[in-house]
């Protein structure tokens, strides 16, 4: 049995959600749930990629005054449009992800009585006491019109059921994230610009994600001046702070060891040429970048945060270090930087975990039986 679905989504700037949606959406159409990405634009310098879910067959309406900040009057008629899009796409399900189209894509649900499954791609409930705060209340506020909860790892479905009590557990699902190991392979083959190609001798770690305060980028550089080993570090992303980071690189006299050439379009050629990765995030849901790393056979240096140690196990698939302390960073990249053997024994295993758990065709029907399963139980404002 198949149907139709809509999804929702605040933005589609590169990143893991994107990514997510790139191979889950045509996977879903084979398996009989079609149906269009709907998204507002990408904001603050952000690149907008809602082309290269277009590249792959799935269609993308925009909802214009769909934006990540609290504005009433511009979310009053985001609403509006959201409402417009439900009735003239009729969809069985709507499924919505990141914040504000979670909150948006619920009441619209609720209005026009289409169930409602919200994937949740972070620990917004840690990011803070007055943001978490609000995030909770928020989330409590929407429980009852919200038929499922897509969590990603276990960690992040605990804290939504039993440490923040949000919702009940029977309405709560984990599925994993899942990657195009074919394609990965595919994209890790493309060759680097000629500038950014890895000397004999260079030992190279990759950083990627966004230049803001929650990724905390200034970490790494802290952790560079503490280093014992001559390693380098290319920061690849945009955002408010890499103006900033950049000019902290050149004040420090760090320009030969540390690059943040900026966003690019494929991340896999970059850890291809890498030791590994290195997440230095104070707060994280399940890093696709991680889970590509992993895919590639690199390891991965990760804070233990959010759901990061339900994605790379510690001493078996990578390194971790706790948030905001670029002293062990420094020292978990020095071991991997001085023992390749390590490096190597990490990355396999890591590859081994990444094919038999997180494979784009197993989140598909994982994500196509949910749809099926929600469908089935009807109605919008199920039973606590």
């Amino acid at each position: 049995m198949a149907g139709t679905v809509l999804r929702l989504i605040t933005r589609l700037n590169r990143g893991g959600p994107l990514r997510q949606l790139a191979g889950l959406a045509p996977r879903l159409t084979a398996l009989g749930w079609g149906g269009p990405v709907a998204c507002g634009l990408a904001q603050g310098g952000e690149e907008d990629a809602a082309a290269e879910l277009e590249r792959r067959g799935v269609p993308v309406v925009r909802v214009a005054r769909l934006g990540r900040r609290l504005h009433p009057a511009r979310d009053a008629r985001a609403l509006r449009e959201v409402l417009a899009l439900i009735r003239r796409v009729r969809p069985d399900v709507l499924h919505t992800h990141m914040g504000k189209a979670g909150a948006l894509g619920r009441v619209a649900g609720r209005i026009a009585r289409v169930p409602v499954v919200h994937t949740l791609h972070g620990h917004h409930f840690d990011a803070g006491p007055l943001a978490g705060a609000l995030a909770r209340r928020a989330e409590r506020a929407l429980a009852r019109w919200t038929a499922r909860w897509v969590c990603l790892t276990p960690r992040q479905a605990r804290d939504l059921t039993h440490v923040h009590g949000v919702a009940p557990r029977e309405r709560v699902r984990i599925i994993p994230p899942g990657l195009d190991l074919a394609e990965l392979a595919a994209a890790a083959r493309q060759p680097l610009p000629r500038h950014a190609r890895p000397r004999p001798d260079e030992v190279r770690f990759v950083w990627a994600g966004r230049f803001v305060p929650v990724k905390d980028p200034f970490a790494l550089l802290a952790a560079v001046g503490r280093a014992r080993q001559p390693w380098t570090l290319w920061m690849l992303g945009e955002g408010p702070l890499r103006a900033g980071f950049r000019e902290a690189v050149a004040r420090r006299g760090l320009g030969a060891r540390v690059r943040a050439p900026g966003p690019v379009a494929e991340v896999a050629p970059w850890l291809a040429a890498s030791r590994g990765l290195v997440l230095c995030s104070r707060s994280e849901g399940a890093s696709l970048a991680a889970l590509e790393a992993m895919g590639l056979g690199r390891a991965v240096v990760t804070t233990t945060v959010g759901g990061m140690p339900d994605v790379v196990a510690h001493e078996s698939e990578g390194l971790w270090v706790p948030p905001g302390d670029p002293g062990r960073l420094a020292e978990a990249l020095d071991r991997l930087a001085a023992d390749p053997a390590l490096a190597a024994r990490l990355g396999a295993a890591g590859r081994e975990r990444a094919a038999a758990r997180h494979g784009a065709d197993a989140l598909a029907r994982a994500t196509a039986a949910l749809y099926e399963e929600v469908r089935a139980g009807g109605g919008t404002m199920p039973r606590r």
